[in-house]
């Protein structure tokens, strides 16, 4: 039995296609270097030192400059750019017919 992944076309499909739209946009976020998001926690494995105590001290203000530069739109390539990867390694292993 082949599976079919034409367009949703009842409203439980749409709703589960739009939940997994936000999924995948949260996921993305949360790749973003700025603490208390995972993406710093990457960083801290991967940077030096001095790089991991200036986020280690900027961490408590970080949900509220992730909220800024979300309103401000300067995220918006940092996300593209997560988003290609995360885009890349689903086609990668999930190729399409």
């Amino acid at each position: 039995m082949e599976a079919d992944f034409s367009e949703p076309s009842g409203m439980v499909e749409q709703v589960l296609l739009l939940l997994a739209h936000i999924n995948h946009y949260i996921s993305r976020v949360n790749l973003i270097p700025i603490p208390p998001l995972d993406g710093s926690k990457i960083l801290m494995g991967f940077a030096p030192e001095s790089i991991g105590r200036a986020l280690n001290q900027i961490e408590p203000f970080g949900f509220f400059i992730v909220i800024g530069l979300l309103y401000l739109g300067a995220l918006n390539p940092v996300i593209n750019f997560f988003q290609s990867i995360h885009l890349s390694l689903s086609l990668f292993f999930c190729p399409d017919k």
